[in-house]
């Protein structure tokens, strides 16, 4: 009984989540949480995620997790990362490729042309 009661507020949170207008000002807010996700939507058929709680990270891709302690350094890059990708944004592209960061609450996604480079250069400096 006590994992349907959890089951189902989760499946009511997540109903609750708003989508925001891709700005700065609205992925900060999510990052403030503290308690986050920035999904990588490469292609169709490739997705990522590095979900993040206080001072942790956990990585997803292809099948594998990795959890581990971030440090403040790390954190800089991750954020510098999405500036530069936020002002690569165009409201006109498709869905994919696209870089969503969100929390219970919020989701914001920005429509990215080509990030993917960058992305992987960011993902072997972080040695996920």
């Amino acid at each position: 009984m006590k994992k349907l009661v959890a089951i189902l507020f989760l499946v009511l949170l997540v109903a609750c989540q708003q989508q925001v207008d891709p700005t700065l000002e609205n992925a900060n807010s999510i990052f403030d949480s503290k308690d986050f996700t920035i999904e990588i939507v490469l292609n169709e058929e490739e997705t990522e995620s590095m979900s993040f709680i206080d001072d942790i990270i956990v990585y997803k891709a292809d099948g594998n997790t990795t959890r581990k302690t971030i440090s403040f350094d790390q954190a800089l890059l991750i954020n510098d990362f999405i500036q530069n990708q936020f002002t690569q944004h165009d409201q006109s592209n498709s869905e994919v490729p696209s870089i969503a960061i969100y929390n219970t609450a919020k989701k914001v996604t920005f429509k990215i042309p080509n990030y993917k480079p960058e992305y992987l250069e960011l993902i072997k400096k972080l040695k996920l």
